[in-house]
């Protein structure tokens, strides 16, 4: 498990972009799908974050709050993006789609690792972002570690869900804001 959180935090962005916009292209599922892939693949590429090695039993144990703080932070995201649709369905149905596109490279290149764990080892992953030969460009930055993606998980958190209250309270003229 790499950075959930931040993969659905942009996934429901950009879900809530689309519900927003007065542009119709942007109110069709598979376009907000095809954007939460590629909102994965250039987060990936920007910034690659930390990954829990499954197949190795002493590293899974020492990510136990890693693994809790992506676990609860995503329940988090999605239950409050399921309360806060529940009278707009096309809100709904597009921010589901988008955090699906955002997490689903993950997810097939975790399917794809289970079933042939060499893959992960050796690096040749389905999603090309992800395999070893990307990672060893020029701009390709080293890992982050544990702590700091758990850090930038909480700070998309915080940016997503007290931003625009905060800008509201400080600021009684922008009331005309409206949350993501």
């Amino acid at each position: 498990m790499s950075d959930l959180i931040k993969h659905v935090l942009v996934g429901d962005m950009i879900g809530s972009f689309a519900a927003n916009s007065e542009h119709k292209f942007f109110h069709k599922t598979y376009t907000v799908f095809t954007l939460g892939v590629i909102s994965h693949a250039l987060m990936d590429m920007a910034e690659p974050d930390y990954t829990v090695n499954w197949f190795n039993q002493a590293q899974l144990g020492n990510a136990a709050p890693f693994l809790a703080l992506q676990g609860g932070g995503t329940f988090f995201v999605l239950k409050t993006m399921l309360n806060s649709t529940k009278k707009n369905q096309l809100a709904r149905k597009l921010r589901i789609a988008a955090i699906i596109g955002a997490v689903i490279p993950d997810v097939i290149d975790g399917v794809y690792s289970i079933i042939n764990p060499n893959a992960w080892y050796t690096g040749q992953l389905i999603c090309p972002w992800h395999n070893a030969t990307f990672n060893k460009m020029p701009w390709h930055i080293n890992l982050m570690s544990m702590w700091a993606t758990s850090l930038l998980s909480a700070g998309l958190l915080l940016v997503r869900y007290c931003s625009i209250p905060l800008i509201r309270f400080f600021s009684p003229r922008l009331h005309f804001l409206k949350p993501w």
